[in-house]
């Protein structure tokens, strides 16, 4: 009988850095899905205006855990090389300020809020500066470090570079939509149209996607060792 052949070492690392990669991507794109669904329990077919709102809804504890669970992936994940640590490392540390700094209740009166109890009117401010922070982290992630190679790419690294951009532009342009809509035109008719969740929305599943991908899911390298 043929005895079975167990990987390697090195090959387990790998498959669990590419289940790492996973969970990071499907954590990423299911966040703002399952948020928006299950607010709808609370306040019927009513949408929130942004991701960091569904706090103050029944969804507080599910979006603490899943960015959370994103921003601890974030930390524990290992790279190639120190700059992808500190990439990762400060997108979950980034996250984790997200969290502790929760947006305004917008209740018409100053709310203490979060777990260093902030008013919320400073709150906001410091929550959008860490959501920013974190987009930009994962947007130069995807375009920079992602699509980094040793010697000549193959067919499907050259592809999967093509998604690690396309994501990391895609993030970078709900960035500067978010940002330009807040400053601008939050109090006009286009706020009907929930802009900051949208572009929050677009930016999570481009981020999903990216990580996706180099997890092996899309667009493999036939051997583990070509994997970057």
């Amino acid at each position: 009988m043929a005895s079975l052949k167990h990987p390697s070492r090195s090959e387990s690392l790998i498959y669990s850095y590419l289940a790492m990669r996973r969970i990071i991507g499907v954590l990423a794109i299911l966040l703002p899905v399952i948020i928006v669904a299950g607010g709808f329990l609370q306040k019927g077919f009513v949408v929130e205006g942004s991701l960091s709102s569904y706090y103050y809804t029944n969804m507080r504890d599910f979006f603490v855990g899943m960015l959370s669970g994103v921003a601890l992936f974030l930390i524990s994940y290992k790279g190639y090389e120190l700059i992808d640590d500190l990439v990762t490392n400060l997108g979950g540390l980034f996250a984790l300020g997200i969290i502790a700094f929760p947006t305004s209740k917008f209740s018409g009166h100053v709310v203490k809020v979060g777990i260093f109890l902030t008013p919320d009117n400073v709150s906001q401010y410091i929550h959008l500066v860490f959501s920013i922070a974190f987009l930009l982290s994962l947007a130069f992630n995807s375009m920079f470090l992602f699509t980094r190679h040793g010697g000549a790419p193959s067919r499907e690294k050259k592809m999967r570079n093509v998604v690690y951009i396309v994501s990391g532009w895609l993030m970078l342009v709900c960035i500067v939509g978010m940002v330009t809509y807040i400053a601008f035109y939050s109090h006009t008719t286009l706020a009907r149209w929930k802009p900051v969740l949208l572009f929050e929305t677009v930016a999570l599943i481009s981020f999903g996607v990216s990580w996706l991908v180099k997890g092996n899911t899309l667009f493999r390298d036939k051997q583990l060792s070509a994997i970057r």
